[in-house]
C-alpha cells in the first residue's frame, strides 16, 4: 500500500511539473519556448503534456516551418487535431492546405517510417482523398506499351502508372505548379518505399472511389473528435445564441451533476491567458477553493470558446486572435452573473458575488442568459422599426444622425453589437456589461420618443427632399424656426435672408461671447423650442423635460459648438447640417 502511494504521489509530481512548464512555456516569446521544449529531458513527454489546442496555438506562434522538431514529438492525437482544425474550409476538404501539411509531416521526420506509417494506417481515407484529388492512375495490361496513356505517367511497379494532376493556378495562388508537384511525388515515393503491396492498394482505391461520398465520411469523422472540446457542427453550435429566460433560467441551466474532485493536468491554458481580469467571469473564478472545481470550470471555458468560433465561422490560430473570443465569452458570462446577482437575494452565501452560481451552472447557459439581454434589446429596436413613424414615412436609418444610427444599426445586426464609436478602437463591439446593455436601451428610448413626438406632429413636406440631407435634428429645428418666423410649420428649407435674422437671436449677437469667442444660444430660446414641442406633441413640458431634456441640452450644446463662432453674414447653406435652408443663387 505504502508503495503504490509513493508511486501515485511520484506520478502526480511528474504530471504537476510538466504542467507548470507548460504554464512557463505558454508565457515565453515562441522561439525562446522552442528552445527549451528542445532542451528539456524528455521533450517528448513534454510535447505529449500540452492539450491538442495549446500545441496547436504554439506551433502556429513558433511557425509551422520552424515547429518540425514539435510536430515531429507530436503524438498521434496531437497531429489529427492539427489536420482537424487547419485543412477544412466549411464542410470541404482544402486539398493546398493539406498538402502543406503533409509536408510539414513529412519534412519533420527526415526517415518518414513514423509519419508515413500513420498516415497509412490512421489516416488512410485521408491519403486516398488527395491521391483521388492530386494524381490520375491507370492500370497496365500485361500486353499493354505504357505509352499508350500519354506523357507524364510514371511507374514504380511497370503496372500502376501514374499522372500527377496541376493544380489550377487560382485555387493555389501562393504556390507554383513545381512546389505541389514535388510534394505529391514525395508522398508517392515514401508510400511506395513503405510497404509496396499497402501501396498499390491505395492506387487501386483513389482510381475507383467515389470522392464526395469518401469526404462526407471524413468530415464526419472529424466532427465527432472535435464535438468533444466544443468545436461542434456549425448547425449545433448556433444553438449557443438562443438566449434563455431569466424566470426559466434556474431550472433550465442546473448542473446535473456533480464536479470532479480530481485535478486536471491536461487541462487547455491558452484561453485563460488572455482572459480579461476586471470580469465578474475571471474574478469569481480565481476565488473558487477547490482546484478539480477550477480546473473543470476552465475546461468548460475552453469549449464555450471553441463553440463560438464554429458559430462565427472564424478559424483561430494566434492567440491574439483568440483574444476577441475570449472578450465575447467572458463579456456575456460577466453580464449573465450580473443578471443573476441582481435578482438574488440578499442571503448570498458567497464572498464574491458569481462564485456559487459557476459552480451551480453550466457556463453556456450563463453565457446565453447574458445574450439574451443583448437580443432582448434587437427585439425591441425590430418591432419598434417595423411600427415607426420615420420608416412609415419611407426614411433611412441615417436620418436619426450618426450616433443613433450606429446604435440602432448594431441592434439590427443579425448578432446584435454595442456601438463603441471608436473608443477603444473599433465602431463596433461586443457587450460587455450590463452598462453597455442600459446605454444601448437608453439610446434607444430616447429615439422611440422622438419618433412618437414625430408622430403626434405628423408635419406635411411641402416637397420632397433628398433623404440624405434629412435628419430628425434639422427636421425638428427648421419647423420650429418657421414657428418663430410666423411661417408654415411644413417641412420646407429656409431662405437665408429669413434665417439670418433668427441665427442672429439665437446666439445672442447683441451680447458679449465667451472668453474663447464662442456665443451661447439664448436661455429663453431653448425654454422655448422645449415648450414649442410640448404644445404641438400634446404632452406636459415638464414630463417631456424629464424624458428627453438631456438629449436636447446635448443637441443645443451641438449647436453651440458647430455654430457659435459663425457670424450671421457668412452663413454658407452649404454648410448648414442643423437646419435646412435653401442653396445660395448664383
Amino acid at each position: 500500500m505504502t508503495n503504490e502511494r509513493i508511486t501515485t504521489t511520484s506520478h502526480e509530481d511528474r504530471r504537476m511539473a510538466l504542467m507548470e512548464t507548460r504554464t512557463q512555456l505558454l508565457a515565453m516569446a515562441p522561439e525562446k519556448a522552442l528552445e527549451k521544449i528542445m532542451a528539456f529531458p524528455q521533450p517528448a513527454a513534454l510535447v505529449h503534456a500540452f492539450p491538442e489546442e495549446d500545441l496547436h496555438f504554439l506551433i502556429h506562434e513558433i511557425g509551422p516551418q520552424d515547429a518540425l522538431p514539435i510536430i515531429a514529438l507530436a503524438s498521434s492525437k496531437q497531429l489529427e487535431y492539427l489536420l482537424d482544425q487547419e485543412i477544412w474550409q466549411r464542410d470541404r476538404l482544402h486539398i493546398e492546405t493539406l498538402a502543406e501539411w503533409l509536408g510539414h509531416f513529412l519534412q519533420s521526420d527526415p526517415s518518414s517510417d513514423r509519419m508515413t506509417q500513420w498516415l497509412t494506417t490512421e489516416k488512410l481515407e485521408l491519403i486516398e482523398f488527395f491521391l483521388l484529388k492530386s494524381i490520375e492512375v491507370q492500370i497496365r495490361e500485361h500486353d499493354q506499351d505504357p505509352s499508350i496513356f500519354g506523357p507524364g505517367f510514371f511507374s514504380y511497379d511497370h503496372v500502376f502508372y501514374i499522372r500527377i494532376i496541376q493544380r489550377p493556378a487560382a485555387e493555389a495562388p501562393d504556390k507554383t505548379a513545381d512546389q505541389h508537384e514535388r510534394l505529391v511525388k514525395s508522398l508517392l515515393d515514401h508510400l511506395a518505399e513503405a510497404d509496396h503491396d499497402k501501396f498499390q492498394s491505395i492506387l487501386m482505391e483513389a482510381a475507383h472511389v467515389l470522392s464526395a461520398e469518401l469526404e462526407e465520411d471524413i468530415y464526419r469523422q472529424r466532427n465527432v473528435r472535435l464535438a468533444e472540446k466544443g468545436f461542434l457542427p456549425f448547425e449545433e453550435a448556433v444553438g449557443l445564441y438562443q438566449p434563455i429566460n431569466l424566470s426559466d433560467f434556474p431550472h433550465r441551466a442546473q448542473r446535473r451533476q456533480a464536479l470532479p474532485e480530481e485535478k486536471n493536468y491536461h487541462l487547455s491554458l491558452v484561453p485563460m491567458t488572455v482572459l480579461p481580469p476586471d470580469n465578474l467571469f475571471s474574478q469569481a473564478l480565481q476565488t473558487i477553493t477547490s482546484a478539480a472545481h477550477r480546473d473543470m470550470i476552465q475546461e468548460e471555458f475552453a469549449a464555450l470558446c471553441n463553440r463560438i468560433i464554429v458559430a462565427d465561422r472564424q478559424k483561430i490560430t494566434r492567440r491574439k486572435s483568440l483574444v476577441e473570443i475570449v472578450q465575447k465569452a467572458s463579456g456575456y458570462l460577466h453580464i449573465g452573473l450580473q443578471r443573476l446577482q441582481d435578482q438574488a437575494t440578499s442571503g448570498k452565501s458567497s464572498s464574491l458575488p458569481g462564485v456559487d452560481d459557476l459552480q451551480r451552472y453550466h457556463l453556456e447557459s450563463v453565457f446565453r442568459l447574458g445574450y439574451g439581454a443583448a437580443v432582448g434589446l434587437k427585439q425591441a429596436a425590430e418591432e419598434w422599426v417595423h411600427r415607426s413613424w420615420f420608416a412609415r414615412r419611407g426614411l433611412p436609418l441615417t436620418f436619426w444622425g450618426e450616433t443613433w444610427l450606429g446604435v440602432i444599426g448594431g441592434l439590427l445586426l443579425k448578432r446584435p453589437l454595442f456601438f463603441d464609436n471608436y473608443q477603444t478602437g473599433r465602431m463596433y463591439r461586443e457587450f460587455n456589461d450590463l452598462e453597455d446593455i442600459d446605454r444601448s436601451r437608453r439610446q434607444l428610448e430616447q429615439v422611440q420618443i422622438f419618433d412618437r413626438l414625430l408622430d403626434r406632429l405628423d408635419p406635411a413636406f411641402a416637397s420632397p427632399l433628398k433623404s440624405s440631407f434629412l435628419s430628425y435634428k434639422n427636421l425638428f429645428l427648421t419647423l420650429w424656426v418657421r414657428h418663430c418666423l410666423s411661417l408654415p410649420e411644413e417641412v420646407r428649407p429656409l431662405t437665408t435672408q429669413a434665417f439670418q435674422p433668427f441665427f442672429r437671436k439665437l446666439f445672442q449677437y447683441d451680447m458679449i461671447p465667451l472668453s474663447d469667442g464662442r456665443r451661447r444660444i439664448d436661455d429663453a430660446l431653448r425654454a422655448d423650442f422645449l415648450h414649442w414641442l410640448a404644445d404641438r406633441a400634446d404632452h406636459p413640458a415638464a414630463k417631456l423635460s424629464a424624458s428627453i431634456g438631456s438629449s436636447l441640452e446635448a443637441l443645443f450644446t451641438e449647436l453651440e459648438e458647430a455654430y457659435g463662432r459663425v457670424s450671421p453674414d457668412h452663413i454658407d447653406p452649404r454648410y448648414i447640417r442643423h437646419f435646412l435652408l435653401e442653396p445660395l443663387t448664383p
